[in-house]
């Protein structure tokens, strides 16, 4: 979209113990550790889709509704030196969609003293051709309601970025964010015309998060 608006979604982070302090950025989708080493933990992963109203947006009209759904899979991290964070994720779609998603995240950070963190670094993410075709393709029914061209989509790399964050620690479970993230859609979701025509390869998204941190106890 080249419109900018507001937004609120839950932040949560679950793992065994609350006394290391694994690096969370915002956009780590909701996740459980369940096993860890010393430099590296792994577990499972979801993610809640917000529905899509065509109603919401002048540049949906004609496309129909996507309903809510979701992703579950698992994620890994590791921490080759004491700054520096690799995280991946990969997700089954469920109910709005059925494909399979992969995230890949790398993290240099630092801690100005035992509440600041400050952290940063490059986003590539991958997308399965029915996530694709729900959110950026276009059936001929939709072409002739939308007026915009039939587009078929397929997988590929759905965007690659950056993101920046800096966080206060208030306590062992509660942390404050502010962040930046700029990402460029690309491969089929960036050549859909629903993107050329009616928004923008480039995505920007910043704001303020509060996240709440579960001792799983396992």
């Amino acid at each position: 979209s080249k419109d900018y608006r507001p937004a609120i979604a839950p932040v949560f982070s679950m793992g065994r113990g609350l006394g290391r302090r694994w690096l969370s950025t915002v956009d780590d989708n909701i996740g459980i550790g369940l096993v860890e080493g010393d430099i590296w933990r792994a577990g499972v992963a979801g993610r809640f889709l917000w529905n899509r109203k065509e109603s919401s947006d002048i540049n949906l009209r004609g496309l129909g509704d996507v309903g809510f759904g979701g992703e579950i899979g698992g994620f890994a991290e590791v921490y080759p030196l004491s700054w520096l964070r690799a995280r991946g994720e990969i997700r089954q779609g469920v109910s709005a969609h059925h494909a399979l998603m992969a995230d890949l995240k790398l993290d240099a950070f630092t801690r100005l003293d035992n509440r600041w963190t400050v952290a940063a670094g490059p986003r590539l993410s991958f997308s399965g051709r029915d996530f694709n075709q729900t959110y950026f393709g276009i059936t001929y029914e939709q072409s002739l309601r939308s007026g915009l061209p039939q587009y078929r989509a397929s997988d590929g790399i759905l965007s690659y970025g950056v993101a920046a964050q800096i966080s206060y620690q208030w306590n062992a479970r509660l942390e404050s964010t502010a962040f930046v993230q700029a990402n460029r859609l690309t491969g089929d979701a960036g050549d859909s015309p629903l993107v050329t025509q009616r928004g923008s390869r480039n995505q920007l998204s910043a704001g303020v998060s509060t996240r709440w941190a579960i001792d799983t106890g396992f």
